[in-house]
């Protein structure tokens, strides 16, 4: 379990690396462009879930796990990866996931 949880902070890490993420509840609702897939902290409220929820992206929220452990970020609730292939990477550790939508 600890080294899949270490590769997905690798493809968090590739993604801050590579300007191919967006922090925040506020800049996701203000972002004109898509997102490939939102990701929701285990402990993320449903008042910031349901207007995301209403942006039609896919959106995924972690089981037991924290963002801010995860990008070594302190109070990061929900994050936006835009690039397609890095989404499929993380999305691939499924069991770390809930699917939203």
């Amino acid at each position: 379990m600890q080294e899949t949880i270490n590769k997905l902070k690798t493809y968090l890490g590739f993604s801050v690396k590579s300007n191919s993420i967006i922090f925040g509840y506020d800049n996701i609702l203000k972002t004109r462009k898509k997102l490939d897939v939102v990701i929701f902290c285990s402990s993320a409220q449903e008042k910031i879930i349901k207007p995301i929820l209403n942006l039609e992206f896919k959106c995924v929220k972690l089981k037991d796990l924290k963002l801010s452990d995860l990008l070594n970020r302190e109070n990061v609730k929900v994050i936006g990866i835009k690039n397609y292939n890095l989404t499929k990477a993380i999305l691939s550790y499924s069991e770390l996931f809930e699917t939203l939508n």
